[in-house]
């Protein structure tokens, strides 16, 4: 009987132990998810330009009570008694800079609106990465410009992506059209050229989701053509006129502006030539 109470007493006393680990693990996940919150907004700030000074006077980092930063300008946290962000909206601060390569630290971010500041350069090529599990992300009328990086389609909880009023160039990463969750699209006002992404049925995807764009192609705007002209092709037009046959052979690649014409005479006079160049027809 002795030795099943010594038992039981250890038993218990070794579940204590694992319960004050358990809780001493925790609490330390906890106090490194709050810090690693809090470097990202120093990090945000650090990088970025403030000339109105709505940063300089809000997010003051010298106060230490729980939750502090959740009452930073801009910032919303999952609890207000923890120090987690949940969404930055910084929208119209007049804001100046690139990206914030800081927000990665934000671990538990859903949400990020840098829209209507004068932020500018090239987005991060591992945008993907930085704000791997967002959900909305606005960057619109700013200033940046380059190519939209193509790991941004490693968002794949992305509901609002808004790039619109920037200078961005090149092509949309078709892989955008991949993303199910997709609500709201926008690449308005820039300067992207080639085939838009295929969102399937999604209606809300429209031609204004990327008006004066003047190069883009691809549903729901024009039927994109082909670039691509078949050098090895060859076009023979033979047309007979008072019994004299004309061969105008195009798609040689020749440096001549037109294509080769070559005649074949069988009367004494010919009333029209039809010359075809770069496959148009000229009379």
């Amino acid at each position: 009987m002795a030795f099943l109470i010594r038992d039981t007493l250890l038993s218990k006393q070794h579940l204590g132990n694992i319960f004050i680990c358990c809780v001493l693990l925790l609490s330390c996940s906890f106090s490194s998810a709050v810090e690693s919150d809090i470097n990202c907004l120093i990090s945000i700030k650090a990088s970025l330009q403030d000339p109105l000074g709505y940063l300089n006077s809000s997010w003051d980092f010298n106060n230490n009570t729980e939750g502090f930063i959740c009452t930073f300008l801009g910032i919303e946290c999952w609890h207000l008694q923890e120090s987690k962000v949940l969404n930055i909206k910084l929208s119209g601060l007049g804001l100046q800079g690139p990206f914030p390569h800081g927000v990665a630290n934000c671990t538990s971010l859903s949400g990020l609106d840098l829209s209507s500041n004068k932020l500018s350069g090239p987005l991060p090529e591992d945008i993907g990465r930085i704000i791997s599990f967002i959900t909305t992300l606005d960057l619109s009328s700013n200033s940046f410009s380059g190519q939209i990086p193509t790991n941004i389609t490693n968002c794949s909880y992305l509901n609002v992506l808004k790039l619109d009023s920037n200078q961005f160039t090149g092509n949309i990463p078709l892989g955008i059209g991949q993303l199910g969750r997709m609500k709201t699209f926008s690449v308005a006002n820039n300067q992207l050229s080639g085939q838009v992404p295929y969102f399937g049925n999604n209606s809300a995807i429209t031609t204004e989701s990327y008006a004066n764009n003047a190069k883009l192609c691809g549903k729901p705007l024009k039927p994109c053509r082909s670039s691509q002209v078949k050098s090895t092709s060859t076009l023979v037009k033979v047309l007979k006129s008072n019994s004299v046959v004309i061969a105008a052979a195009a798609g040689f690649g020749f440096a001549f502006p037109f294509s080769f014409c070559f005649f074949l005479p069988r009367a004494p006079s010919v009333r029209r030539l039809w010359v075809f160049y770069r496959g148009y027809k000229l009379r």
